[in-house]
């Protein structure tokens, strides 16, 4: 990849795209910028994108990435973030500092070297809807098997958009999704036979169950979404002549996508998964002169290997797909005030799914843990002067913060739990 980069702009472009692409910025709260933050960077009259991370290690320290490269001495104090990224090209280093401030939620900052400077701000990373994209739904009318697709789109202003395929003319309205759970009405002519159905469905992951509701009755249907193996988050290794490149790439469920580059991330084009055959575009460029890529690869499971092709050379391309653990898993610890003092109190989330919470030196494990996208809920079985009584928590997580209610029989008390690990 690196070497169809070089050969098409030369050197100084590449000097270029490797100061637009470095490490920018991340700032949360003064108390917390642990969390995920979506970057926007002007590159040659281009907007580009990048992802960085940044979380807190045991000892307190800050650890960060830059896409899928590590940052180095990332420092946060009294709102301000520094970092430093360091970039090997073939036999070259090059080193980018980033100085930022976060201010209302937002990020804005200069990333500088020796080649100059530029501006990089960024917002808080939010999670496409659930859902977004083409869903493959089956259900039986009497001893008849009907396949159609429900394809589900965000409009500008927030609100979801659904056509339906399938045989007659259907329009979609009405359509809402909440708290995992879909719903929509649809108007059905089928040749001179008109009719109504309303349809309500929960989603989990890349699957869809639910039920067709009219006068003539309830009907099963289910679905799953289209071009379910392809999306997630690939790393993806590069093989030139100037050595192995890591990278990475994000698939979402609309079938949309980022191609990281030198750090950058480029929308991806056209992006197609038919059968076990990938295929998509990249388009870049500086000022007027823009520079194509095509992208056609097999998909394994969870392997992908294929080729980038320009009209300079082609590259090989491998990837394996990552495994994202729930945003829930983890160590979350709850502060609150009483008469007695401070109290504090540790949930932990394991990737099985399984957890202890610790309340006075006191663990017990957690009953009934469920894990619904960003929802939460738990039972605890508790005892107290020799008094036993059940807690329940309903919740949910917002980047690093676990927001949510404990209910006892005297009644519920907010609850907000700070992710420590």
């Amino acid at each position: 990849m690196s070497r169809i980069l070089h050969k098409t702009i030369g050197k100084t472009f590449v000097l270029v795209c490797l100061m637009l692409f470095v490490p920018t910025s991340l700032v949360w709260a003064a108390e917390d910028i642990t969390g995920q933050w979506e970057m926007k960077m002007d590159f040659g009259g281009r907007d580009s994108f990048a992802t960085v991370s940044i979380s807190k290690q045991a000892d307190g320290s800050l650890t960060g990435k830059w896409g899928s490269t590590d940052l180095s001495d990332v420092k946060f104090q009294d709102g301000k973030l520094t970092f430093v990224r360091i970039i090997q090209f073939g036999d070259q280093e090059f080193t980018m500092d980033y100085a930022g401030t976060l201010k209302d939620g937002k990020i804005t900052g200069t990333m500088s070297s020796d080649q100059g400077e530029f501006d990089v701000n960024g917002t808080r990373f939010k999670p496409k809807c659930a859902a977004l994209g083409r869903w493959d739904i089956n259900f039986n009318v009497g001893d008849r098997q009907i396949n159609a697709r429900l394809s589900v789109s965000e409009k500008s202003d927030g609100t979801l958009d659904g056509k339906w395929s399938e045989e007659g003319e259907h329009v979609i309205s009405d359509i809402k999704f909440k708290d995992g759970k879909l719903s929509f009405t649809r108007q059905s002519k089928i040749e001179d036979f008109e009719f109504e159905t309303t349809y309500e469905g929960q989603i989990k992951g890349n699957e869809l169950t639910g039920t067709m509701k009219s006068d003539m009755g309830d009907i099963p249907a289910n679905g799953k979404r289209a071009g379910a193996l392809l999306i997630g988050k690939w790393d993806l290794t590069t093989e030139s002549e100037f050595g192995t490149n890591k990278s990475m790439m994000r698939v979402n469920g609309d079938m949309t996508g980022r191609y990281e580059f030198f750090g950058g991330e480029i929308p991806m084009k056209d992006l197609k998964l038919e059968g076990n055959q990938v295929t998509f575009t990249l388009e870049m460029g500086w000022g007027d002169q823009t520079f194509t890529l095509d992208f056609k690869g097999t998909l394994d499971g969870k392997n992908l290997k294929g080729q980038m092709t320009s009209d300079r050379g082609t590259s090989d391309i491998t990837g394996k797909k990552v495994e994202q653990a729930s945003a829930a898993v983890g160590t979350w610890e709850f502060t609150r005030e009483s008469s007695q003092g401070t109290r504090t109190s540790t949930l932990k989330i394991k990737p099985d799914m399984t957890g202890t919470y610790t309340m006075r030196d006191n663990e017990v494990a957690v009953k009934d843990l469920k894990v619904d996208g960003n929802n939460v809920s738990f039972k605890l079985e508790l005892s107290f002067n020799d008094r036993q009584f059940t807690m329940e928590f309903k919740g949910k997580v917002e980047g690093k913060t676990l927001n949510g209610e404990f209910i006892t029989q005297r009644g519920a008390r907010e609850a907000v739990g700070k992710k420590i690990d």
